[in-house]
């Protein structure tokens, strides 16, 4: 199921970020620009850089309470290993 999921989250226009415990999905036309994931957890989300995302630069947890912060869904991450969410 991850496989299929993660191969449709990259043919609808989002790109992969992989990190050791969960991957993060991001679509730039989904953003509306909240910057929430760059306010809450600027040591994984940092546009100053590139790649401008680093799963492994924060806990699993965080990254997965900021991704949830997202109202634009532009963010995704899958759990190694686990199920998906939005």
């Amino acid at each position: 199921m991850e496989d299929f999921y993660e191969q449709y989250l990259i043919n609808a226009g989002y790109k992969k970020y992989n990190g050791h415990e969960v991957d993060v999905f991001f679509h730039p036309k989904k953003c509306t620009h909240a910057a929430n994931c760059l306010k809450y957890l600027p040591s994984t989300f940092n546009m100053s850089r590139k790649p401008w995302i680093l799963p492994d630069a924060a806990l699993r947890e965080d990254v997965k309470r900021v991704i949830a912060t997202c109202p634009s869904q532009a963010l995704i991450y899958i759990e190694k290993n686990d199920s998906l969410h939005l």
